[in-house]
């Protein structure tokens, strides 16, 4: 990210840019004030000390092997050295804020010319005495054992920094500047860095399944269904947003609905496609917490500490939603025939055993209450079944859900509900 926001910046060719640093500018902040066109210091900032490193899950530091060390510094040295030479920096110095093992002097001779060099023009030059080390500054001005950093008035001494403002509306008013506009986080940005949290997705997640079980189990109503596609949703288009889902991760998770779907209503029995559906689904969820790693790291594998600490969070939170989804589940089905309104999400099957239908008066819906017809496909307990239009003098399909749980294709039933946008059958 570092990289392409110096890339960023570089290709602006028709502004001025300021980079203003208030405390401190160091790792990629030090890549990103180099890339601009001046750099103004807070009164006591620090700048520098940019060389890549590796996070363990836990936050300790781990050590780089040689090989990979320099796969990362390489483009990282590249771009410093780019910003040195566009913007009148010593490319040593820049180098310096990367690489450890790299001492640079500054030296200057009897007619005051000035110049950074390493240790052994260093030594070259202060051989025969015509070149002695700059005083009044540390010396050097970064050892080998060190990656430079300086602070504000060592870096307008080097010529890093062009100046100083204890603020930037402070800047503005040395530049005679105007404050068109302060970009601060918008509410959209803070929704977004909200909907990111472990906590949130774990809550969406349950929220998930257990709206996509009722629909799956009790079609018709619409609230299940709705609620079920707001919760995926979010919890596809803020990883989206933010970078850590693509695109096919996404297709993963819509294909193992599609599955689930073929099992439920179409394909009898549960087999292969609610397998694959079901992992599909878990992998392609799991796979939105991990963020994207830089492009030529080796290996299918993740390779840094950060993405398996992500790795680890997905799979806490993907799980414990799962249990969590499980137990809720369970506390449904046993209290949820009993609370008000919301007893109609399910369907209670009668205790007893009851073969008629009474009705009190004619229905004008169709099929009415008491029409007999036979099941198309396998309800489980949602699918569909045929039945005679007598006004029309046909025969006609119509999605049905069953209050006996699964009934085979082929079966005799009898509507014994019918309402809501739903039509509730029963073995004849």
């Amino acid at each position: 990210a570092g990289l392409e926001m110096s890339a960023m910046l570089k290709r602006q060719s028709n502004l001025h840019v300021i980079a203003y640093v208030p405390e401190k500018a160091i790792s990629a902040g030090a890549m990103i004030a180099l890339a601009c066109d001046e750099i103004v210091m807070g009164p006591s900032a620090k700048l520098g000390d940019s060389a890549p490193i590796s996070v363990s899950s836990d936050g300790a530091l781990q050590p780089l092997p040689e090989t990979e060390r320099a796969k990362f510094e390489s483009p990282i040295l590249e771009d410093f050295r780019d910003s040195a030479i566009r913007h009148g920096y010593d490319p040593l110095l820049a180098e310096a804020m990367v690489s450890v093992g790299r001492t640079v002097y500054w030296v200057e001779n009897s007619a005051g010319q000035r110049k950074f060099v390493n240790q052994a023009t260093y030594d070259k030059l202060t051989a025969d005495g015509s070149w002695k080390p700059v005083p009044d500054v540390r010396n050097p001005i970064d050892s080998a054992n060190e990656l430079l950093t300086v602070s504000t008035s060592l870096a307008v001494t080097l010529g890093l920094a062009k100046g100083t403002a204890d603020s930037a509306e402070d800047l503005a008013q040395q530049r005679n500047l105007s404050i068109l506009a302060t970009l601060l986080p918008s509410n959209g940005e803070v929704f977004l860095r909200w909907f990111s949290t472990g906590i949130a997705r774990f809550v969406l997640i349950v929220v998930f399944i257990m709206s996509l079980y009722i629909a799956l189990h009790a079609p018709g109503h619409g609230t299940a269904e709705a609620i079920a596609m707001v919760s995926l949703g979010l919890l596809l288009g803020v990883p989206l947003l933010t970078g850590y889902a693509q695109w096919w991760e996404v297709l993963m998770i819509f294909v193992g609905l599609a599955l689930l779907a073929a099992e439920m209503f179409i394909i009898p029995g549960f087999g292969l496609a609610g397998i694959s559906g079901i992992a599909l689904l878990v992998v392609g969820f799991l796979l939105t917490f991990i963020p994207k790693e830089p492009d030529g790291l080796p290996g299918i594998l993740p390779s840094l500490g950060s993405t398996w600490a992500a790795l680890q969070n997905g799979l806490v939170v993907m799980v414990g939603g799962m249990i969590c989804s499980m137990i809720l589940a369970a506390w449904l089905r046993k209290y949820l025939p009993n609370i008000p309104i919301l007893n109609r999400l399910i369907l209670a099957t009668p205790t007893g055993v009851t073969d008629s239908v009474s009705v009190s008066q004619p229905s004008a819906t169709w099929p009415a209450l008491g029409d007999r017809g036979r099941a198309m496909t396998d309800l489980k307990p949602g699918g569909s079944a045929t039945f005679v239009d007598q006004a029309a003098g046909d025969e006609r399909v119509v999605s049905v859900v069953s209050d006996r749980g699964f009934v085979a294709a082929g079966t005799l039933v009898t509507v014994q509900e019918v309402g809501g946008g739903r039509v509730v059958v029963r073995p004849a």
